[in-house]
């Protein structure tokens, strides 16, 4: 669900963006590319907050 709005917010430069673009572009089924696209939604995200977190720690 998370990927939907995002196919539907999200400009086209995101690199999330163009890397479902790029899977659906490959002829890749639905369900397949949304989880790939979801996965590293996920780890865009983690390494994001991570990086906060440690800088929080940091100060």
């Amino acid at each position: 669900m998370v990927m939907t709005v995002y196919l539907q917010q999200s400009p086209e430069q995101e690199p999330i963006y163009q890397f479902m673009d790029k899977k659906r572009a490959e002829g890749k089924p639905y369900r397949v590319y949304m989880m790939a696209s979801a996965n590293k939604f996920l780890r865009i995200y983690y390494a994001t907050v991570k990086a906060h977190l440690e800088a929080l720690n940091a100060t």
